[in-house]
């Protein structure tokens, strides 16, 4: 049970360091890709450079809240995992307690048993 917790832990660590790195390097290839075509058919004029440089930034956003929508679902699942648990713990304090309540009658006859053993 501990190395699959272990393993959605990694997981999620894994995909925190997805998301620096998606940022990064999506604003890095389209500012490349940009300076490239700007270079090659705009002889520099810097004006595809910022086209591509705005394409990643809009990019590495979009990155960043995709990984906030599965980290929300993440969250919505272990409080669901969370609250099913905890309302299986109350159902079993309920037994127990109607099990409980349900069994002083022994505990009596076995008073006056002992009742009866004292006065004999």
């Amino acid at each position: 049970m501990s190395s699959v917790k272990n393993v959605k832990q990694a997981r999620e660590l894994g995909d925190v360091g997805a998301v620096g790195i998606e940022f990064v390097l999506s604003i890095a290839l389209c500012y490349w890709a940009g300076h490239w075509a700007d270079v090659r058919w705009f002889h520099d004029r810097g004006w595809v450079t910022a086209l591509g440089t705005a394409l990643g930034v809009l990019t590495a956003f979009k990155a960043i809240y995709d990984a906030s929508k599965r980290a929300a679902r993440r969250v919505e699942i272990v409080e669901r995992e969370e609250a099913e648990a905890r309302d299986a713990l109350r159902k079993e304090d309920e037994l127990m307690e109607r099990a409980r309540l349900a069994s002083p009658a022994k505990e009596v006859r076995g008073d006056r048993g002992a009742r009866d053993v004292e006065q004999t």
